[in-house]
């Protein structure tokens, strides 16, 4: 990867974990998973799928270092998340809308996820309070975002005005 992609998904990435960590906490009807979205969103782009992966496990490495969640927890949600992202990225670039339902679909995958695996390691409980509401909440703030911010993002991070335009 060169210097500027380094930078800008770097920046992203702080940007996320920030914002995660202060500001969408603190929101109860809003709340968008804006890290594992960044992992989703990473795997449309040119960077290669090694460096996807590895950037799904320091992100998620990098929330269970600022909340309080089990070690490791979410680095491997969030890995598992990457992997699934790029195996169906092909899915992906049919049009806005498909982005959009693709990204809710993995972050509903990667909520079922750290829910099953949560409830292993008793950090959330399977019919606990609120996890409901987490199935559904935070897949559709991920899609809204998703089809707000995935074309944007993309022509970034590869820095071509012409990458992920729908038809």
């Amino acid at each position: 990867m060169r210097l500027r992609i380094v930078l800008t998904v770097g920046l992203m990435l702080l940007l996320a974990l920030v914002l995660q960590t202060t500001l969408v906490s603190q929101i109860e009807v809003f709340t968008p998973d804006l890290v594992m979205l960044l992992v989703i969103l990473l795997s449309v782009t040119r960077i290669r799928p090694e460096l996807v992966l590895a950037l799904g496990f320091v992100s998620g490495l990098a929330v269970d270092l600022l909340g309080s969640a089990v070690l490791g927890l979410r680095a491997m949600v969030f890995t598992v998340v990457a992997y699934l992202a790029l195996r169906t990225r092909d899915r992906a670039d049919i049009g806005r809308i498909v982005t959009g339902l693709w990204a809710g679909l993995l972050t509903l995958s990667g909520v079922v996820l750290l829910i099953l695996v949560g409830t292993l390691f008793g950090q959330t409980v399977l019919l606990g309070e609120g996890v409901v509401e987490q199935l559904f909440l935070v897949p559709i703030a991920n899609m809204i975002l998703a089809l707000i911010f995935a074309p944007l993002f993309v022509r970034l991070v590869d820095r071509d005005p012409t990458a992920f335009r729908y038809a």
